[in-house]
């Protein structure tokens, strides 16, 4: 009778005999169907396991075997810490900011991140680098500069006169005056200007003010070199008319003073305004009509109607249609908005151009500068100094510091020598404080240990 096993066998007989058949087309084959597929992977899982050992071994022994801190001009950065090293000599030092490890291993300086373990047997030395030079350096491509707004802080701000805030965000937006405003503004000694259509015009008598409606603006106060920037425009006082006060003649079969004002209402609702010279009546701007009725000790203008006009002897003198812009129909810039100059650098030319922007909430009272963050500029000081034949330029990081770079290695090794160099009055750079200069020379003298 079979037994139980010789059922196992049968069937195990039998399956191998159809995976023969099914895998060699043999069901009578000796060889053992994937036996080589078995023996292939318990081989590879050995080898694998023998090569983890191995390794492993290795590890313990020859601890960190990364040696990329040894290339030329490498700047090694510590995984664990973030701690950054240049390699000078074949001695690891510690630098005190990206700018001095820049300057010291040049324009072809690679980063490169290490671990702990591979830097553990290198030679060290101690820190190297400028104090207080910039800790990061932006790529050329972002580098700011296309235009910048120098601002004008409030009267209310209790800014020192003379102070402004610098934006040098590319991102910060400003509108032209409209073609109905005028803007108040005052120099720093005192002396008021209207600022319309992109001109300034010198306010010369207090009068004006008041012919304006500005009686009670608050000008901001602009330093010299920002009013110098406006190009100037007639000054605004009220026009001298020669024997004012004498008599002059009858108008409306009255005798009359030379430097009377009248109105005369048209009947088409127009109004037509006139002076009395001593030559008779002459047309002028609604404008001159108003400064000339504030001054003081000028008569009261009179409405007079169209048969007094066309009976009085008329006068040739039309200068005072066009002697000053007729602002008439603009009303003087009351908002919140703070008075700037958008400069825009044009070759070694700087443009500027009256525009009005929202104010800043970091602007303080003794001035403040904006530069976007991961940016900065390279500027470049006019005017020239006499005997150079290039500018003074500087760094501007987005810290709001400048850093004068004094030559075209330094620039070349701050990774700046191809950067657009932008035009920026001396009078610019003075409001932004100094950082140290940033020059290989100094590199080499500023290690401690």
């Amino acid at each position: 009778m079979q037994t139980q096993r010789d059922h196992v066998h049968a069937y195990q007989f039998l399956m191998g005999r159809m995976s023969s058949a099914l895998v060699l087309a043999d069901p009578a084959s000796a060889e053992v169907p994937a036996k080589r597929a078995k023996t292939g992977l318990i081989a590879g899982v050995v080898l694998a396991l023998l090569i983890g050992v191995g390794f492993g071994v290795y590890g313990l022994f020859v601890p960190g075997g990364s040696k990329k801190w040894q290339a030329q001009g490498a700047i090694v950065v510590e995984k664990e810490t973030g701690t950054r090293f240049v390699n000078a000599g074949g001695v690891l030092h510690p630098t005190l900011n990206f700018a001095s490890a820049k300057l010291l291993q040049g324009a072809g300086s690679e980063v490169k991140t290490i671990s702990q373990a591979s830097l553990a047997g290198a030679p060290r030395g101690g820190p190297i680098g400028i104090p207080d030079a910039p800790q990061t350096l932006p790529p050329v491509e972002d580098l700011a500069g296309s235009h910048w707004l120098v601002c004008l802080p409030g009267a209310s701000t209790g800014a020192a006169p003379g102070r402004f805030n610098l934006d040098f965000d590319p991102t910060s937006t400003a509108r032209q005056p409209s073609a109905d405003q005028y803007l108040p503004v005052r120099s720093v000694d005192g002396t008021d200007y209207l600022l319309w259509q992109g001109r300034k015009h010198r306010i010369a008598d207090p009068s004006v003010q008041v012919a304006l409606g500005m009686a009670n603006a608050r000008p901001s106060t602009a330093p010299p070199w920002w009013l110098d920037a406006v190009p100037d425009g007639p000054v605004l006082a009220p026009a001298r008319i020669d024997g004012a006060g004498s008599a002059g003649s009858p108008v409306g079969g009255t005798p009359r003073q030379v430097g009377q004002l009248f109105e005369q209402h048209a009947a088409n609702g127009g109004v037509q305004r006139f002076v009395l010279r001593a030559d008779g009546l002459a047309p002028l701007s609604e404008t001159e009509f108003a400064l000339l009725a504030a001054q003081p000790g000028n008569p009261a203008p009179e409405r007079i109607g169209a048969a007094a006009v066309a009976g009085a002897p008329r006068s040739a003198d039309r200068s005072l249609f066009d002697r000053i812009p007729d602002l008439s129909g603009a009303g003087w810039q009351s908002g919140a908005d703070s008075l700037c100059l958008r400069q825009n650098p044009a070759g070694d030319q700087v443009r500027s151009q009256v525009v009005l922007a929202a104010p800043r909430q970091a602007a303080s009272p003794g001035g403040a500068v904006n530069v976007r963050p991961g940016t900065g500029l390279v500027a470049g000081a006019l005017p020239i100094p006499a005997g150079q034949r290039v500018p003074d330029r500087y760094l501007i990081t987005d810290q709001g510091t400048k850093h004068l770079v004094p030559d075209d290695e330094s620039m070349q090794a701050l990774g700046f020598g191809s950067a657009p160099v932008r035009p920026i009055s001396n009078e610019l750079l003075a409001a932004l404080p100094d950082g140290p200069v940033l020059s290989r020379a100094a590199m080499g003298v500023s290690e401690k240990g």
